[in-house]
C-alpha cells in the first residue's frame, strides 16, 4: 500500500471511529460526509453555546472539535472580550477560545493531530472533554463580559475561583 493510500485509509478509519464516538456520547450528530465532519445542535436557549463541529481534516490528519457560543460578541464589547479569551487561554493546557473580530463569533477549540498513527476513541474522547471542561468553567463568565455585567478582570477572577 503507498503512503499516499495509507493516509485515505487512516483518514477513513478516523471518520468511522468520530461516527461512533458521538453516537455513543448521543449527541445525535448530523454527519457531513463531504468535508468528513459532524454537526451537534445542543438546542434551545443557545446560550451560553449553540452547537458543536466534530471534523476530521483530511489534508493535515486532524481532529478538530469546535464548540460555538450563541452570542455573539457586539463590536463595543470585542476589545473587553479578547481581554477575557486571552486571560482564559493562558491557563489551558489544551484547546482555545477564539473570536472572529469581524463579525463577534465566539468558539472553543480542540485537536488533536493523528498523523501517522490512528485516531483512537480514547484521543477523541479526551479532545470532546478537554473542550467541554473549559467551556463549562468559563461560559456563564464570557457571556457575563458580553452583556456588560462585567469587565474581564471580574469575570476571570469569578470563573477561576470555582473549584473544578
Amino acid at each position: 500500500m503507498s503512503d499516499e493510500q495509507q493516509a485515505q485509509s487512516n483518514r477513513f478509519k478516523a471518520y468511522a471511529t468520530l461516527r461512533k464516538v458521538l453516537a455513543e456520547i448521543g449527541w445525535g450528530a448530523e454527519p457531513d460526509e463531504e468535508n468528513t465532519s459532524f454537526y451537534v445542535d445542543f438546542g434551545p436557549p443557545h446560550v451560553p453555546v449553540s452547537d458543536a463541529m466534530a471534523v476530521v481534516a483530511a489534508d493535515t490528519e486532524r481532529f478538530l472539535f469546535y464548540v460555538q457560543f450563541g452570542a455573539t460578541a457586539p463590536p463595543e464589547r470585542r476589545d473587553e472580550i479578547a481581554r477575557f479569551i486571552t486571560r482564559a487561554n493562558w491557563g489551558l493546557s489544551i484547546g482555545n477560545f477564539e473570536m472572529d473580530y469581524e463579525d463577534g463569533d465566539m468558539r472553543f477549540k480542540s485537536s488533536v493531530s493523528f498523523q501517522d498513527v490512528e485516531l483512537s476513541e480514547t484521543l477523541i474522547r479526551n479532545a470532546i472533554l478537554s473542550a467541554m471542561n473549559a467551556v463549562e468553567a468559563y461560559a456563564d463568565a464570557l457571556i457575563a463580559v458580553v452583556t456588560g455585567e462585567k469587565d474581564a478582570e471580574q469575570a476571570i477572577e469569578e470563573a477561576e475561583s470555582h473549584p473544578g
